[in-house]
């Protein structure tokens, strides 16, 4: 017997239900490094491009995943939530592979 993880639950009121919203979402939040920390130079990786956000995050997205809501507007939030960290940790670890690689902490 395996266990399938999904980010989304497959309830009424779910963020996942919505093909529209999830993908734009998704699509927006995941350029929010470059926005917040523009690349006018080479250096520009700082505080949010750096392994500290990264393991922010990540725990953050964690424990997003295993609260379990049980009011709609909660479970939209949760949605909400889990989309945008996936999309801004996917940015991470994209930079993170670049030969520039993320900084350990940066500049706040």
């Amino acid at each position: 017997m395996s266990t399938v993880i999904t980010l989304v639950d497959k309830e009424q009121y779910s963020l996942g239900h919505s093909l529209f919203i999830a993908p734009v979402l998704g699509g927006v939040v995941s350029k929010l490094p470059d926005i917040i920390e523009p690349a006018f130079h080479p250096n520009h990786r700082q505080f949010f491009h750096s392994v500290t956000m990264l393991t922010l995050l990540s725990a953050g997205l964690l424990k997003a995943y295993r609260w379990s809501p049980e009011e709609p507007l909660e479970k939209f939030i949760r949605g909400a939530i889990l989309i945008c960290g996936a999309a801004y940790l996917s940015h991470l670890i994209c930079d993170a592979s670049t030969p520039k690689g993320l900084p350990l902490v940066g500049k706040f």
